[in-house]
């Protein structure tokens, strides 16, 4: 069994963090500009904006933790298999119980879409395509759809970076540059896959081929990000997410070498352990809170004293989704097994 990389535990943390604040300070972005006030810490990191800075983190750290695992043996049925039992039988679960759960808040149906985009919602992209076509999209995000669709492309990338890396890096940008310069269409160019193909690309490479953060790209990462900072760029959003994402990645994985502390390290692995059903479960659980509470009872010190209950209640949902899981996961085994 290969040995636990703490920077991955240290990285996936960071963004997941980052996805609860963003998204916790959404509500207060849309409710119109006097109660931006309300804001909690920042929502944006190095002019972008925190959720996408967040999520560029994740495809990054997707792309590392897959090479770092897949990279010297790789079977694709079982790469599959696994991949499927890891997204699924969570995001099913947490789906019936989120839905249920509305169902009953809002005294019945909640929502209304075309009976036939409930395929969505069981293939997990009823998010990704949920600003395009009225879905059933309740929780998960736009991320989780795009990623599977990574996930799926990863075995073929995987060959392509270990056989002709040089060959797939520029064929990467310069498609990833096309869409960037010409894509003109109304689906978010954030949800594109070939947008977002060199931050899982890059998450590959470094594990393949880089491996640590040096003294040169670590100034160099450092100087990008403080530029865009304070210069503040206009030009295109999804480019500054993409290299800020990298920036970021790497000023994280250079602290993360002097972070000995072992509480420090306890608490990115529970975080990064439970990451997955704190990413399914933490919109429903914030947007229930905030509707209890009202926006027009919170003021900016309420506002962290709630972002704080906010996120308690999404860690021990997270506890209870991820053992629920478990334990339905071994039942279902053992049924099988003894079936067999």
């Amino acid at each position: 069994m290969k040995k636990r990389l703490f920077y991955l535990d240290f990285v996936r943390a960071i963004a997941a963090i980052s996805i609860i604040l963003i998204h916790f300070n959404a509500i207060y972005l849309y409710a119109g500009a006097e109660y931006l006030n309300n804001v909690v810490l920042t929502t944006s990191a190095f002019n972008v904006y925190l959720g996408n800075w967040g999520v560029s983190l994740f495809f990054i750290i997707s792309g590392c933790s897959l090479m770092y695992v897949y990279g010297d043996k790789f079977d694709c049925k079982t790469f599959y298999k696994k991949r499927f039992f890891s997204i699924y039988p969570m995001f099913w679960i947490a789906y019936i119980l989120g839905f249920a759960f509305l169902f009953l808040v809002h005294h019945g149906m909640f929502m209304a879409a075309p009976k036939w985009t409930i395929l969505l919602t069981i293939l997990g992209f009823d998010g990704y395509f949920a600003g395009d076509i009225p879905t059933f999209y309740i929780l998960g995000e736009w991320f989780l759809g795009c990623i599977i669709l990574l996930y799926i492309l990863f075995p073929l990338l995987r060959y392509l970076i270990i056989k002709y890396p040089e060959i797939t890096f520029g064929t990467s940008l310069i498609v990833y540059f096309i869409f960037i310069l010409f894509y003109q269409g109304s689906f978010a160019p954030a949800k594109i896959i070939f947008i977002r193909l060199p931050e899982f690309l890059f998450g590959m490479y470094f594990v393949k081929y880089i491996k640590k953060v040096n003294i040169l790209p670590l100034v160099l990462s450092i100087l990008v990000l403080l530029l865009n900072q304070f210069i503040k760029p206009t030009f295109d959003g999804s480019l500054q997410t993409t290299y800020i994402g990298i920036a970021s990645f790497l000023v994280l994985v250079y602290i993360s070498d002097y972070l000995n502390n072992k509480y420090i390290q306890k608490v990115c692995k529970l975080i990064s352990k439970y990451s997955y059903a704190i990413f399914l479960v933490h919109h429903v659980i914030i947007t229930v809170v905030m509707g209890y509470i009202g926006l027009n009872n919170v003021y900016p010190i309420k506002s962290y004293i709630v972002f704080l209950i906010c996120l308690v209640i999404i860690f021990i949902c997270a506890y209870l989704l991820y053992h629920l899981h478990s334990y339905i996961m071994r039942m279902i085994n053992s049924t099988f097994m003894s079936k067999q």
